[in-house]
């Protein structure tokens, strides 16, 4: 690839290239139309009504005002076909984005103790969705089942066994635990994740975004598949050699944790660090509506404010194929056809 790339030639060829996302969840992928619909469709008053307010709703302010979207957003979510329908357009935006494989984050909980929609219900219009948008686009979706860390322990329990009966047909690759870090360690839900890792489901927890390296520290003793977020692993150089030995993969989302507030400037973003550390890192997108942002503007910020090159990009690539939470065979099959078309962009990726 040659170095004399105008920008614009290389926006193009960032938007090409074939990629993989780790970590995005369900219901913050959520379209401000599909929103209006449901809401429409229920008969709700959740404070908008028409498009002109929707928009403005998913006008990005604050933390404060994510928050209230996302769970306006996740009211909305009445029924199986709403799980469905979502999961199905989360799907063909990947596919727009020339995404190859995808895992989404679903929070399975709210929809169960709030709207009265059996796990086993919910898992079909998930497993729904992804055969779908397989038969439709060739992408692959696979889901890590989110505890939320406010909620009741005896539900991370109910979430692992929904994880343990989803990876029985091969919809569910992880538990993970999300929700608000401080003063919630993984060790406090411990028995439901060695229940879910003793049946094969990975653990992929958020962590090292509003706790410091000591929530990865706490996580580490349950042997996760990779880290959601984990950016504050730069602060601490022997965490950082732990993940570089381990090779235990973060999974990163630059524009999340600007929006979120982990970081006050990208300038202070630890990415670049990170990836010089010899850290696994991937890039994604976290709640790509409410962020407004998508895996090709991701990668974009990638190669514009972190100086990553196109070859670089490639390396990151294959680092989340590498880290899929697939069988052997189906990983080293998605890592193969990957090289092959990454060798079109006349890129170096080993």
């Amino acid at each position: 690839m040659s170095s004399s790339l105008c920008h614009a030639d290389l926006s193009a060829v960032v938007a090409a290239m074939p990629k993989v996302e780790l970590h995005v969840h369900v219901e913050g992928s959520m379209r401000p139309e599909t929103f209006l619909r449901l809401v429409r469709k229920h008969h709700l008053d959740l404070g908008v009504h028409t498009e002109a307010e929707v928009r403005e709703l998913f006008r990005f302010r604050d933390f404060a005002h994510f928050l209230d979207l996302y769970e306006r957003c996740t009211a909305a979510i009445r029924e199986p076909d709403d799980i469905s329908l979502i999961t199905y357009e989360l799907g063909l935006r990947a596919h727009g984005q020339n995404v190859r494989y995808l895992e989404a984050t679903y929070s399975p909980g709210p929809r169960y103790r709030g709207r009265g929609i059996p796990y086993d219900e919910q898992l079909d219009a998930l497993s729904r969705a992804a055969d779908r948008v397989l038969a439709d686009t060739g992408v692959r979706m696979r889901f890590v089942l989110d505890h939320v860390r406010g909620e009741p322990l005896d539900e991370c329990f109910e979430v692992a066994a929904m994880c343990v009966a989803g990876a029985r047909t091969g919809a569910v690759v992880g538990l993970g635990l999300g929700g608000f870090e401080p003063g919630r360690p993984a060790s406090l839900f411990a028995e439901a994740i060695r229940y879910a890792t003793a049946n094969g489901v990975a653990f992929v927890p958020h962590a090292g975004e509003a706790v410091g390296p000591e929530g990865i520290w706490d996580c580490l003793e349950f042997g996760p598949a990779r880290i959601g977020h984990g950016i504050r692993a730069a602060e601490d150089p022997d965490l950082l050699a732990v993940l570089r030995d381990r090779r235990i993969p973060l999974e990163v989302c630059p524009t999340s944790n600007l929006c979120t507030g982990t970081v006050r400037d990208l300038r202070e973003h630890p990415l670049r660090r990170l990836w010089e550390a010899g850290v696994p890192v991937t890039v994604n997108t976290d709640d790509p509506s409410m962020f407004h942002t998508d895996l090709t503007d991701e990668h974009r910020l990638a190669v514009a404010h972190f100086g990553f090159s196109v070859a670089e990009l490639a390396e990151m690539t294959l680092a989340g194929a590498d880290s899929a939470l697939l069988p052997e065979p189906d990983r080293h099959d998605l890592g193969r056809r990957l090289r092959a078309e990454l060798a079109e962009f006349r890129v170096s990726a080993h």
